[in-house]
């Protein structure tokens, strides 16, 4: 969202004159004031029309190019909401991300007043008519950890979750990559499910592209015309989008294990909007939405390491050597 390159310093130059505001009535009941609006205009101007378009559409001079390409507001779609995924998010979620942006790519965070932030955001609902039809998604609770203290159990079981479907498992190596070897992927399916699997012609360690709601062009109504493709992440390779590598910085703040750890359990309970993740919240137990995040961020810590190479190439023989 909203991303901006060095050219978004130029954006205010080459503005045309401020549109005239109405106030706006949500679904949810309330109201945006006209001032609310004109301001959040001003700070979307400044900021983030020359990625996302001065209509909102995602196609933003800076924005050519760009991957992930710029939202396009007029679909009212958002991956990460704080809400379960497809419906749409809370405030809190759109400020979280501005305040944060998105890790690996173009979308930074912005250090701007809160007034601004709380601006732009009500801004961003004249975009899409979907705010007007419905109100957000009630948010989702970060429920209590039942694994503290106990973090190698918690990755043993999180480590089943990802890999086996069924029996209150997500199965998440269906779509994402696996990491496990065949002969121990196999015995653990069995092990679970009592169900053998034959693997010697499969292919558990590579992701494919799945589709996507998102739009990458519009035509001159604005309507989308191609829509993108997007790749699971391989959490040895790829950046988490709202996950960062513990001890940066973030929101000025050290980002610590715990906190590592909720903004992985935040994104595996919402889903990701208008893309192939669903949500996860309510689908498998509590204990084993914990456990995943906790194992995932075994794989997240492995990022770029000796660890993951040798991983990695471990996997890649067992493709050759069931």
């Amino acid at each position: 969202m909203l991303a901006v390159l060095a050219l978004g310093t130029l954006a205010p130059a080459c503005r045309r004159e401020a549109p005239t505001f109405e106030p706006l009535k949500l679904a949810d009941g309330a109201t945006v004031p006209a001032a609310t609006l004109a301001r959040g205009y001003d700070v979307y101007t400044h900021y983030c029309a020359s990625c996302h378009g001065e209509k909102g559409d995602g196609q933003g001079p800076a924005g050519s190019g760009m991957r992930p390409p710029p939202r396009n507001f007029h679909q009212g779609l958002f991956k990460f909401g704080g809400v379960a995924a497809g419906e749409l998010p809370t405030d809190d979620a759109l400020k979280r991300t501005l305040r944060r942006g998105l890790h690996g790519t173009p979308m930074f965070g912005w250090d701007v007043p809160p007034a601004d932030v709380d601006a732009v955001v009500q801004y961003l609902k004249t975009f899409s008519p979907r705010w007007t039809q419905e109100p957000p998604g009630a948010a989702l609770a970060l429920s209590e950890d039942p694994w503290k203290g106990r973090e190698a159990e918690a990755v043993a079981r999180g480590r089943t979750v990802y890999h086996v479907a069924g029996k209150g498992n997500a199965g998440c190596s269906s779509c994402h990559v696996a990491y496990l070897p065949r002969a121990e992927l196999a015995a653990l399916t069995e092990s679970v499910t009592g169900r053998k699997v034959n693997l010697a012609n499969a292919d558990p360690y590579t992701a494919l592209p799945r589709d996507s709601d998102y739009s990458l062009t519009v035509d001159a109504k604005g309507e989308a015309t191609r829509f993108a493709k997007v790749l699971p992440p391989d959490f040895l390779f790829h950046r988490l989008r709202t996950v960062w590598p513990q001890g940066t910085r973030v929101e000025g703040q050290p980002y610590t294990a715990q906190a590592q750890r909720e903004d992985l359990y935040r994104v595996m309970a919402a889903g990701v909007g208008g893309a192939a993740m669903p949500s996860w919240k309510g689908a498998i137990p509590e204990e084993n939405l914990w456990a995943l995040a906790y194992y995932v961020q075994t794989l997240v810590a492995m990022h770029d390491t000796d660890a993951a190479r040798d991983l990695q190439q471990q996997l890649r023989d067992s493709k050759v050597q069931p």
